[in-house]
């Protein structure tokens, strides 16, 4: 998790080829991008009976094609809660997608080592919370994104049946 976002207004993209509906490799697990206002997108992510509503913003840090989710835009945040970014690591080839999360062992363990690289911490759930600003988060994902377990492995998901990309 992350206080801030890993996307700026400079450094967002937009794909069209993540429109659409996307079946895990479980099957029980979707998830359906839509497009939505400046160039984000609307998520919604349904995994054994589950639903959450989301918006991401697609960005590039280096090689890495990330995938930056928060709760969804417009949604009222109850008192006492802060909202915070969700960070993936995803690749599209064709019909396929995967997502990678940030590794929480990986950041905690860093924790536990007393590195607190981008602004790691800590909560007193034991929650690893990223608190750098944009722009530092960025600068220490490029340098440490070949990092051995800096990721979580892949969740896979292929292209609903008969869906084509827009």
């Amino acid at each position: 998790m992350s206080l801030h976002p890993v996307y700026s207004a400079e450094t967002i993209a937009f794909d069209a080829a993540l429109v659409g509906n996307w079946v895990g490799d479980e099957e029980s697990a979707t998830v359906t991008f839509e497009r939505a206002e400046w160039l984000s997108y609307h998520l919604v992510f349904t995994d054994s009976g589950k639903t959450t509503r989301l918006s991401g913003r697609l960005t590039r840090v280096g090689d890495l094609q990330l995938l930056d989710v928060s709760p969804l835009d417009g949604t009222d945040i109850p008192d006492l809660q802060i909202p915070v970014h969700g960070i993936y690591k995803i690749a599209i080839d064709g019909d396929t997608l995967s997502a990678a999360a940030l590794n929480y062992d990986h950041f905690f363990a860093m924790a536990k080592a007393g590195k607190t690289d981008a602004g790691l911490v800590l909560d007193a759930r034991k929650n690893a919370v990223l608190t750098a600003s944009t722009p530092d988060l960025r600068q220490w994902l490029q340098a440490h994104e070949t990092d051995e377990g800096l990721f979580d492995a892949p969740m896979v998901f292929r292209r609903k049946v008969g869906e084509t990309v827009p």
